[in-house]
Parts: C-alpha cells; sequence; structure tokens
C-alpha cells in the first residue's frame, strides 16, 4: 500500500495562531546566542558542508527561512553576492538588521512574514536564489510550504531539524501533567519522503547535540506554555508549583540532548 505522507504531514500539524508573538517573545534569547562558542562552531560546520557542494559561489544568491536574528544569513554574506533573510517575528527581524548593520553588511535584504503566507511570484522569488536554506524553521510544516521552498530555488535546497530530541524539565512537566510528549523528526521524515516522491535525491546527515540553559522560573513557565498544542488547556499555577520543587534559587536549569539531521538536495 502506497503511503500518502502529504496527509499524514498535514493530519499531524498542531495549532499554533501565534507564532509571530511567540518568536517575538524569543528573539532576545536568541540573540544573545549568536556568540557563543557552540554556535560559531556550528555555524562554521554547515558554511563548510555547503561549500563542499558548491552551494555558496562568490556571484550566488541566498534565502534564509526564519533567519532569526541573523545567524546564518549573515554568514552566508560574507560567502556570497547577496542574501535574503525572512521571519515571522518582527523582533527577530529588527535584531537581524541591527546585526548586519554592526558588522558593516550590506548585501542583505530582510523581509519579515510568515512563509505560508509568502507569495512567490509577489515576491519574485520563483527560481530566484541559488539556495534556498532553512535551519529549524518551523515554517516549513507542510507539503506546501516544503514546494514553496523547492520552487524558490534554482540549484540548492538545505534543511535541518531534530531527529530526537529529549529536554529534561519541559519533558518532565509534560509528565507531570499528563500532556502526551510530542515525538521530533516528522519534518525531516515527511520531507525526504515527499522530495523523494517528487523526483528529487535528497542527501542526509546526522549530527549529535547537547546543550543546557538557566531559566527563571516564570520565563520556564512561559516558554513551556507557548510551545504547547492551543487545544490543550493546563493551569500555570501547576506550571510553576513543578518548577519550584526542582528550582535552585528560583533558577531551572535545561538539559537538552538531541540528534539532529542535515538534508541537502538540488532542484
Amino acid at each position: 500500500m502506497e503511503i500518502d505522507f502529504a496527509k499524514l504531514w498535514e493530519s499531524e500539524k498542531t495549532i499554533k495562531n501565534n507564532q509571530q508573538r511567540f518568536w517575538d517573545g524569543r528573539a532576545e534569547e536568541f540573540n544573545s546566542g549568536l556568540s557563543e562558542d557552540r554556535t560559531i562552531k556550528e555555524t562554521e560546520k554547515v558554511l563548510s558542508y555547503l561549500g563542499e557542494k558548491d552551494a555558496l559561489e562568490k556571484d550566488g544568491s541566498v534565502l534564509d527561512i526564519g533567519c532569526g536574528p541573523g545567524k546564518y544569513t549573515m554568514a552566508f554574506a560574507k560567502k556570497v553576492k547577496t542574501v535574503t533573510g525572512t521571519d515571522i517575528s518582527s523582533k527577530m527581524i529588527a535584531l537581524a538588521k541591527k546585526n548586519a548593520e554592526n558588522r558593516g553588511l550590506n548585501n542583505i535584504r530582510f523581509v519579515q512574514g510568515s512563509w505560508a503566507e509568502t507569495d512567490l511570484l509577489a515576491m519574485e522569488w520563483r527560481k530566484n536564489f541559488d539556495l534556498v536554506y532553512a535551519s529549524f524553521c518551523p515554517g516549513i510544516d507542510s507539503p506546501d510550504a516544503l514546494r514553496k521552498m523547492t520552487e524558490a530555488s534554482c540549484k540548492h535546497c538545505f534543511i535541518s531539524g531534530f531527529v530526537t530530541r529529549e529536554d529534561r524539565i519541559l519533558d518532565g512537566l509534560k509528565r507531570h501533567l499528563g500532556i502526551k510528549i510530542t515525538h521530533w523528526g516528522r519534518q525531516i521524515y515527511y520531507s525526504f519522503n515527499l522530495l523523494w516522491n517528487w523526483g528529487y535525491y535528497p542527501e542526509i546527515l546526522y549530527h549529535d547535540r547537547s546543550w543546557s540553559r538557566e531559566y527563571d522560573i516564570d520565563r520556564m513557565a512561559d516558554v513551556f506554555m507557548t510551545r504547547l498544542d492551543e487545544r490543550i488547556f493546563v493551569n500555570r499555577q501547576d506550571i510553576i508549583d513543578y518548577l519550584k520543587s526542582i528550582s535552585v534559587n528560583g533558577k531551572v536549569k535545561e538539559q537538552t540532548t538531541s540528534k539532529v539531521a542535515w538534508m541537502y538536495w538540488q532542484v
């Protein structure tokens, strides 16, 4: 029996209507991590890999979907002629513009908007970029979003995302509240099979990643609630009480272990 990966993917989509507000709320956190050694090393690895694929040519162009505060956008700008970064969060875009200006990078264009609502023809983005890139981008969440990404490229495409991920505190909260823990890796799984069915030949590499981050109790509660499907109701005080029970001096330390997939294909 042939599997309809498009229908499977659509059937598992969660409801999150306030994505712009969620990512606005995390903009400063993401921005503060740009100078971390882990971030710098990860960026260098990605650039090296894409360089081996001849995806970062001197006269080339890149579209960075879900660019955040410009982590990869700025790195690409040092390698190619022009870069376009797009993100649903106005705060992410504001920080990205400031970061690029501070580094003297004037070959970047930033566009605020939802990838799902982006009109390639109106933006003149159809087959317009040598590389279309999406790193841990929640905007690539459906067959339509994936196809649009492919249609924006004239040569190369790249997606990265989690295959497995364990968050000690967030997962503990879900178990405490009786909420089903979501399985990671659906984006990569469905994307690979759809691309294969569409006639492309995606390649996948896997990498292990782990990190830790300290939060105030209130901030950790906010992070937890914004990541939930909006059909799930939880009492914030129950979350606070649980976090207090595992906190040290009013702080909780989240520890994350994961396996990440890089998926590359040509169009």
